[in-house]
């Protein structure tokens, strides 16, 4: 498959402008100070929101660990009529999906694309000093873009069994490696495409991702009236059980680290937006505006990490520290009552 897209600018135009103020370096300073110290404002939110996510970071279902847990089941062995299994095997297809082109599919999504000529439209502002004042003016900027546009798109799944139990889709998490297959309109026909081209305007071509009918599945779900339709776990895979836990915690990873650096970007600049009035006064002094920002930055980011760390380990550890308390408050207890008892005793 090969994506191309060329384009080109037809106009340009401002299509508002507003005076921002004075452009002399001292009423610049004060209106960009000002702007700065606003900063504290939107502080609590970012603090909130942080918590949120941090929160988040640590109580998100983690897939990979349910799934990790259930022993792998050959479907044509499994009986049972309830609870969460992990079952294998080629499915019994009782009526396939037909896919544009490929036929009989498990599954399939497809989308029919035309090569065409787009107008696209890009936003922009930028600062000019006119007669002594800064004005903020918005640029339109319209272009012609050549690329594939989507005209139709569709999904289906076959009716099929693994083992004795009916798979409903609906619902169904998909984890699968795809086959994909490529056509080209050609004299009223869909070929297969081969080899690289350019496209030309007015092309057409067909892009599908299927799994085959006979792909070795893994199921997991809640069994139930003879069938998987449900569950704390409910998906498909034609991987294997090595390759789907690994790919799960790669992507259980990946959001876990981005909630975390998240939230610690927003106490970051919750407490630059904390600091911001001092620091926007600092700026008038040569030099040390500068330096100050620097070394505030640093200390934000510092105590922004600690934060995230402790965070983390109060969620994840909670009952270790409520049992150290309760210690604690126990010994404090008894500590105080041992001394009455002493001075009752003098």
């Amino acid at each position: 498959m090969q994506n191309v897209s060329s384009e080109r600018v037809i106009s340009r135009r401002v299509v508002s402008s507003k005076v921002v103020g004075s452009a002399n370096p001292i009423m610049k300073k004060l209106r960009e100070t000002g702007q700065k110290a606003g900063g504290i404002i939107m502080a609590p939110i970012f603090i909130v929101i942080a918590i949120v996510l941090l929160f988040n970071s640590e109580k998100f279902q983690r897939t990979s660990e349910i799934i990790s847990t259930l022993p792998l089941e050959s479907a044509n062995e499994v009986t049972d009529e309830s609870g969460l299994h992990k079952i294998t095997g080629v499915p019994e297809i009782e009526k396939p999906a037909n896919a544009p082109q490929v036929e009989e599919s498990l599954y399939y999504s497809y989308k029919k694309e035309r090569y065409e000529q787009v107008e696209k439209k890009e936003i922009e502002k930028v600062t000019e000093v006119e007669n002594g004042q800064e004005v903020e003016k918005t640029i339109e900027t319209t272009k012609l873009v050549d690329e594939w546009v989507e005209k139709e798109s569709e999904t289906g799944w076959a009716d099929f069994k693994l083992g004795k139990y009916k798979i409903a889709t609906s619902g169904i998490e998909l984890n699968a490696n795809f086959d994909t297959e490529e056509y080209r309109l050609v004299e009223g026909l869909y070929s297969d495409l081969t080899t690289a081209y350019t496209p030309v305007l007015g092309d057409e071509r067909l892009v599908v991702d299927y799994i085959k009918t006979d792909d070795n599945l893994i199921v997991v779900g809640e069994i139930s009236q003879g069938k998987i339709a449900s569950g704390d776990v409910f998906l498909l895979s034609n991987k294997t059980d090595a390759e789907l836990i690994s790919d799960l915690k790669t992507s259980e990873s990946f959001i876990y680290w981005a909630l975390k650096i998240g939230t610690w970007l927003l106490f970051t600049l919750a407490f630059t937006g904390i600091l911001a009035p001092i620091l926007a006064l600092l700026d008038f002094i040569p030099l040390v505006g500068k330096a100050a920002n620097f070394v505030a930055g640093v200390i934000c980011a510092i105590l922004s990490a600690i934060l995230v760390l402790i965070g983390t380990l109060l969620i994840k550890f909670w009952w270790i520290i409520l049992i150290l308390f309760v210690i604690l408050l126990v010994g404090l207890v008894v500590l105080v009552l041992s001394r009455k008892g002493e001075k009752a005793k003098v």
